[in-house]
């Protein structure tokens, strides 16, 4: 298992850093693995996600687990090829948001394999991503 941990302080009250993270739907505007996400129909709470992996495409199931208002919200994914748990913690600093987003891949059957070469990757990937939902969300 990868377990890989980012986080920054966003100048932007808790509240509205939160709202924008639970939406799920916008994680096509600032993580570059995700190219679709759409909310299953009657669940609310599950999104229809698109996963480009570069060798690869998944098209899985991206599940709210626990939502605390404001404080977390615990999303997972499993498919045949690899499992992930994402932790996004919010946390109120003098007025701005810190937030830490925590994320656990097991990869599966043969991508098990290539765990190294994800593992270097995923790190930058994930500060990458955080940085552009900094900038958007600070603009």
């Amino acid at each position: 298992m990868i377990k890989t941990t980012v986080s920054a302080v966003i100048h932007k009250p808790v509240s509205e850093v939160f709202v924008y993270v639970r939406n799920m739907q916008n994680q096509t505007a600032y993580n570059s693995s995700i190219s679709s996400s759409e909310v299953v129909e009657g669940k609310p709470n599950e999104y229809k996600i698109q996963i480009d992996l570069g060798i690869l495409n998944l098209n899985e199931t991206y599940k709210l687990e626990e939502v605390l208002e404001n404080k977390l919200i615990v999303a997972s994914c499993q498919s045949n090829l690899l499992k992930f748990t994402d932790r996004y913690e919010f946390e109120n600093t003098d007025g701005n948001c810190l937030l830490t987003i925590t994320d656990q891949l097991e990869l599966q059957g043969l991508f098990k394999l290539s765990e190294g070469l994800v593992k270097m990757n995923l790190k930058q990937q994930m500060a990458s991503n955080l940085n552009a939902l900094k900038s958007i969300l600070e603009s």
